[in-house]
């Protein structure tokens, strides 16, 4: 939503915007209470969630020796899953996955190719959108699960 008035602000400047380059505006305001509730419910829920998710991480990556890692890596693989979820969340509130994208996306897939995550971004990222959706409406689910695919392809890339 602000790249797109952003955009609209240089496309429009010194003249008046046409119905056409308007329309962004009534489509988003036609879901804000979509989106509201949607932001709400992760947000209620984001403890359960996050619990849920390491369980089942836990259990696909048991075997796997990279996984094997102390406290201190775990803590900073929850903070880094909370933060994904948050960031995902807020972009789909403001509906701007191009500010998503560019304002955090890339700069993380720097660090997640650096480290060599790119094999567990392929399994977190799928299993986030599983449990999220168990928590919302299909109706919700289908505004946030393109924040989350976003997500893992920029950063499983």
């Amino acid at each position: 939503m602000l790249t797109q008035f952003s955009r609209l602000s240089l496309e429009a400047d010194g003249r008046y915007a046409t119905d056409a380059e308007l329309g962004f505006i009534e489509s988003y305001l036609d879901s804000v209470d979509m989106r509201v509730s949607t932001y709400e419910k992760i947000r209620d829920n984001e403890v359960a969630i996050l619990l849920e998710v390491e369980a089942k991480m836990h259990e696909l990556n048991k075997d796997n020796c990279l996984y094997t890692m102390g406290e201190h890596e775990k803590e900073i693989c929850r903070r880094d899953r909370k933060n994904a979820i948050r960031y995902a969340s807020s972009a789909m509130l403001i509906n701007d996955l191009d500010r998503l994208r560019d304002g955090l996306l890339i700069w993380v897939q720097t660090i997640v190719r650096a480290v060599g995550y790119k094999f567990f971004v392929r399994t977190h990222y799928p299993t986030i959108q599983a449990v999220i959706k168990k928590y919302l409406t299909p109706e919700e689910a289908a505004f946030i699960l393109p924040a989350l695919q976003l997500d893992s392809t920029i950063l499983g890339a």
